[in-house]
């Protein structure tokens, strides 16, 4: 387990520009902070709508408190991308210089060193991976990712393709439902003790 990496972030309130620390917002929550992208393209378009759609779900039947997505994006563009698409629960990260993004690369750990991938050849420089990352009071619980194509090399830069297929609201779901086996373990711990005992 790591503790996320501190960074600060811009945000857009009352037309202002003002900074706000990742630690601050997530302190004290569970958080799942999901990595896209870029904001208006069309498959993170669509993965933001998924996980609105699921929010309920999420806060309902895992532990996570909220949902937080994160793109190397200002804080303009996100606040207009946000609105464009009328999100109301999920919650944006604009991390134009990739104060936190590259931190999370650089750090290793659950991500290896592979967050922060080269876009180049689509004329968006570097971007934020695609990833699910679960944060208990800033540290790093849980991490999915997508996993590089075959076909490239085992290099996730200037790939041609844009795979959304494991960071799906339905397999982070089932993949943060089946970190909480507490009520196996207990079911299985007491059926131990029932053959133990005399009959």
């Amino acid at each position: 387990m790591n503790f996320l990496p501190n960074a600060e972030l811009f945000f857009l309130s009352r037309k202002k520009l003002v900074r706000k620390s990742t630690n601050t917002l997530f302190e004290g929550k569970d958080i799942l902070l999901v990595g896209i992208n870029a904001a208006f393209s069309p498959v993170d378009t669509q993965m933001v709508k998924d996980y609105e759609a699921e929010y309920d779900t999420f806060i309902k039947d895992t532990e996570v408190d909220e949902i937080y997505f994160v793109a190397m994006n200002d804080p303009y563009v996100m606040d207009a991308w946000w609105k464009s698409m009328k999100i109301k629960k999920c919650k944006y990260l604009p991390d134009g210089n990739g104060a936190l993004t590259l931190r999370i690369d650089n750090q290793g750990g659950m991500s290896g060193g592979m967050t922060v991938i080269e876009m180049y050849n689509k004329g968006m420089g570097k971007r934020t991976w695609r990833f699910a990352l679960l944060l208990e009071n800033n540290c790093q619980m849980s991490y999915l990712e997508e996993e590089t194509p075959d076909d490239s090399n085992g290099s996730r830069n200037n790939m041609a393709d844009d795979p959304y297929i494991l960071t799906t609201p339905s397999e982070v779901l089932a993949h943060l439902k089946n970190r909480n086996q507490i009520d196996h373990i207990n079911e299985v711990n007491h059926n131990s003790i029932d053959l133990a005992m005399p009959q």
